[in-house]
């Protein structure tokens, strides 16, 4: 009878690495489901374009390994966490393709004690440096479970300069966790009992990426590991990082917590100058805005000119009285309207009459606007710009005083609820770091409060700001509106009189023209009659005068029937124009 072997905890480790570009389906231990994480995998392939660097040989991993030697566990102590002294100094390694990546992770020799791996991005809205076959094999090698994609989602190429994916702590231990969710593997020195946890930070950086804005906000994805840019001098600065300071559990787990302080550090750091940046570019408007002076007083008898049209006699204004707007301090900036009141200018002046008061009272109005020229729809839309930022910096906060405060909960926690042997040891041995971490970890939320405080009562001022600065540019056109309704009453009025009069003239023409068709007829006729054509009877210079009946009723025949024709084709005429012109009004 044949025996067939039991497949291992290393078998199974073994094939899932093969398998990694499944990645997360094949994990050998995992809390989520099977189809739960399908759905992970086939989420993770679609969006693997905007997040990793298709081109893989472009894209770099560094590593940087604590304790490489591999000397083995000191057999002759009686403590199974005390190793034996080691001298190695820091190994940094920069990786480029796959195949190197798995020959270096899966060597046949124990994995080192420390390991740092980091994945950077040239900006926050650039890919990850990593290709997507990089990240699935090495997050299956070190067993990374699926819930750290949502901190890596917010790495990808987008046109925003801040992704709003919530800023969170994942709790990810083993300690207490069953058998069936823990996979010891002897070979790579893992007893499968890990304190493992994601979270993502965000905080403030000095960047280029973004022209004409100095300042980017930058995200840390984090899972059981740190940044190297940001340790790599402490590597080899801080004591807590020799080797022969990791020779222990308590001395390792101390070591991490200092890097995590190196990270709250990083989200403390730069609000101050990033805040007072936001105050210099919003102080000028708003001050522009705090300290203009606009009166706004109601000319009821302007009103009633231009509803009723009645110009009434000037009335003189004291010498006292208030200008329409007036500036404290004197514009420096170009006013974009200052053409149209040029040409406000030119078109009442052209229209002023000495006795014209409307026309003096807009050329005020226009002198008196010029004082609102140093504001610009340009001051409006910076603020705008201002406000998003405060908005996009309180909320980055917000975020980031809720993930660091689960952070010291867990560790917390980890300390006061967590009994177990390793945590026994830890415990004996790390209460005075992580009673540091605590500390710190409360000064950041404090400070973060602080930032908070200050940034909500600067989004208040700039609201309001930007508010008044928006009711100061509306008041404008709204002004430059009124002169152009004024002067457009004015010209009504001055075209209403002029039409009268040519009303009355056309009245004056027509009763000359039908007394010119009365009397031409009869002109022309005597006329006619005295030219010589006819001949008529001489009257004896003794005789009487006497009415030539037939001459006249020739002459009567003849003038009256010219003049009723002239006065029909006259009367014709004009009663087609009119009829013309009646039509083209109902068509307009």
């Amino acid at each position: 009878m044949s025996s067939q072997s039991v497949p291992t905890n290393y078998d199974f480790f073994t094939e899932a690495c093969q398998h990694s570009d499944n990645y997360p389906v094949q994990l050998p231990r995992s809390r989520y489901g099977t189809a739960r994480r399908e759905e992970i995998a086939e989420s993770l392939n679609e969006r693997a374009k905007l997040v990793f660097n298709p081109n893989e040989s472009k894209s770099v991993l560094k590593l940087t390994e604590l304790c490489t030697c591999f000397n083995g566990q000191n057999s002759s102590s009686s403590d199974p966490n005390q190793q034996a002294e080691c001298n190695c100094e820091p190994d940094i390694i920069n990786i480029r393709a796959r195949d190197a990546l798995v020959k270096h992770l899966q060597n046949g020799k124990p994995n080192p004690r420390l390991r740092y791996l980091s994945i950077q991005s040239p900006s926050s809205r650039d890919r990850l440096d990593c290709s997507l076959s990089k990240f699935k094999f090495f997050s299956t090698y070190h067993e990374i479970p699926p819930s750290f994609l949502d901190h890596v989602y917010s790495f990808k190429a987008s046109l925003s300069p801040c992704d709003y994916n919530l800023a969170g702590f994942k709790d990810e231990n083993t300690l207490l966790a069953p058998k069936s969710q823990s996979l010891p593997l002897k070979q790579l020195e893992r007893s499968g009992r890990e304190i493992r946890y994601s979270f993502l930070l965000r905080s403030i950086e000095s960047s280029t990426s973004i022209p004409n804005q100095p300042w980017a906000i930058r995200q840390l994805a984090v899972y059981h590991s740190f940044d190297v840019a940001r340790i790599k001098e402490a590597l080899s600065e801080n004591p807590a990082f020799e080797p022969s300071e990791l020779k222990s559990v308590p001395n390792s787990f101390a070591a991490t917590l200092e890097i995590l302080l190196m990270i709250l550090d990083w989200c403390d750091e730069n609000w101050r100058w990033y805040i007072n940046d936001i105050v210099d570019e919003v102080g000028r408007p708003t001050d522009k805005a705090t300290t203009v002076t606009v009166v706004d007083e109601a000319d009821l008898g302007k009103v009633k000119r231009l509803v009723t049209g009645f110009s009434g006699k000037a009335q003189p204004k004291p010498n006292n009285k208030q200008p329409t707007a007036t500036v404290v301090r004197s514009p420096t900036s170009a006013m974009e309207s200052g053409t149209l009141l040029q040409d406000l200018k030119r078109r009442v002046t052209f229209t002023r009459g000495k006795s014209d008061v409307d026309s003096s009272t807009q050329l005020e109005d226009i002198e008196n606007l010029r004082a609102l020229k140093i504001f610009s729809f340009n001051e409006l839309q910076e603020l705008q710009r201002a406000l998003d930022k405060i908005q996009s910096a309180l909320l980055v906060l917000k975020l980031n005083y809720q993930a660091i405060k689960q952070i010291r909960q867990h560790y917390e926690s980890l300390m006061a609820d967590f009994q177990t042997p390793e945590m026994d040891i830890i415990r004996n041995n790390c209460k005075h770091a992580v009673l540091r971490l605590s500390c710190r970890s409360k000064d950041v939320e404090a400070n973060i409060e602080a930032r908070q405080a200050q940034l909500d009562t600067l989004l208040h001022v700039v609201q309001e700001g930007k508010s008044l600065y928006d009711g100061i540019l509306q008041y404008r056109s709204l002004q430059i509106n009124k002169i152009y309704a004024e002067s457009a009453q004015l010209s009504a009025r001055k075209m209403e009189a002029i039409a009268n009069k040519t009303k009355q003239e056309t009245s004056s023409m027509h009763i000359i023209t039908v007394v010119t068709l009365i009397f031409l007829p009869g002109t022309f006729i005597a006329s006619f009659f005295q030219s010589g054509i006819l001949e008529w009877a001489e009257l004896k210079p003794d005789e009487g005068w006497k009415l030539n009946t037939s001459v006249f009723g020739l002459f009567m025949k003849v003038s009256c029937t010219m003049m009723a024709i002239l006065i029909l084709i006259w009367a014709t005429t004009v009663l087609l124009l009119r009829r013309q012109s009646r039509a083209s009004a109902n068509r307009g």
